[in-house]
């Protein structure tokens, strides 16, 4: 969620992964996968910075809850290719 200001509003919270398209012209018109359009006070260039904070820091906590050390293989018996 990326904090954004609309005209005419106060700040809201929005979901980053249903933008679809920023468009400047001249207010900045933020474009969801639905269709719906927000026209909000915020800069292009800092939602797509908010928006990378926000992607970055999800990759970095999946990185840091990864298994660490060597993966344990256990042999399934019946589970070869036994023609």
């Amino acid at each position: 969620m990326i904090p954004v200001t609309p005209i005419a509003g106060s700040t809201v919270l929005l979901n980053a992964n249903l933008i679809e398209a920023i468009e400047e012209t001249p207010d900045t018109v933020i474009i969801l996968s639905g269709g719906r359009r927000m026209v909000v006070v915020d800069v292009p260039d800092h939602l797509v910075a908010r928006i990378e904070r926000i992607r970055a820091s999800v990759l970095a906590a999946a990185h840091n809850k990864r298994p660490r050390g060597r993966a344990q293989l256990y042999a399934i018996e019946g589970g070869g290719d036994e023609s």
